[in-house]
């Protein structure tokens, strides 16, 4: 008897490929701007003496160091979503 849910079945395997390998990117593309901003913030950090800086630079600074550790949560997650996606994958795979 032919498998009915073989087309779905075969569908959805690619959904969850297709979600994964969009998944690598997205975390790829959060990483480099996380790596960018951690830049920026070192730049403004050391890069201006302190008798040079201004009430909005201090908070400027700050704000990038809180983005940058938002954007490195954020690439956990995504490294956490790339996994159950990875497993996913193999279980429709078998």
């Amino acid at each position: 008897m032919p498998d009915l849910n073989a087309p779905e079945s075969s569908s959805n395997s690619r959904a969850v490929e297709r979600a994964l390998d969009e998944s690598k990117q997205v975390k790829k593309t959060v990483e480099e701007a996380a790596d960018e901003l951690a830049v920026v913030h070192v730049v403004l950090d050391k890069g201006v003496s302190e008798d040079a800086r201004t009430d909005d630079l201090d908070r400027a600074i700050e704000q990038t160091d809180q983005i940058e550790k938002k954007l490195s949560k954020s690439v956990d997650l995504l490294e956490k979503v790339a996994e159950a996606l990875e497993t996913e994958s193999h279980k429709k795979a078998s």
